[in-house]
């Protein structure tokens, strides 16, 4: 103890330090409840939003990868969907302008037969009506090459 003492003495440690000791911690307590306990306070609020929000952010992100997916998922059906009926509604105009282009070609195929089988009867009958004459035409030119 008498080490503990000459050490204290040599430093210039006299009757005053339980006083001083005393202000310390009276300083201390006040300080404790005046400044470090909001800072405490202030600094574990500061540390839990901070936390709270990184795993907020993550639980955001993870609903927003989950809603693109979604998105994605349901744009690729509506397109899906959408391509089909298009396809549907183009087969059956097809359909529809095919067999009116159909009926139509056979009436028009019909009419140019029938307007064939007229003509090529006209032309016979002209045909024969001319060769009757070109045969009476040639008796006369031979009769009068005769003469």
């Amino acid at each position: 103890m008498e080490t503990f003492v000459s050490i204290f003495t040599q430093l210039g440690v006299d009757s005053s330090l339980p006083y001083q000791f005393i202000i310390l911690v009276v300083v201390f307590t006040a300080a404790h409840f005046i400044f470090l306990s909001k800072l405490q306070n202030v600094l574990e609020v500061r540390e839990e939003k901070t936390v709270k929000l990184e795993s907020s952010a993550d639980e955001t992100l993870e609903k927003v990868t989950s809603m693109q997916n979604e998105y994605k998922v349901k744009t690729d059906d509506a397109s899906r969907v959408a391509l089909k009926n298009s396809t549907e509604k183009k087969q059956k105009i097809v359909q529809k302008y095919t067999e009116e282009y159909k009926v139509a070609e056979k009436e028009l195929n019909a009419l140019v037969d029938n307007s064939r089988n007229e003509f090529g009867k006209e032309i016979k009958n002209n045909k024969d009506k001319y060769l009757a004459e070109s045969e009476s035409l040639s008796n006369s030119l031979v009769q009068k090459i005769l003469q």
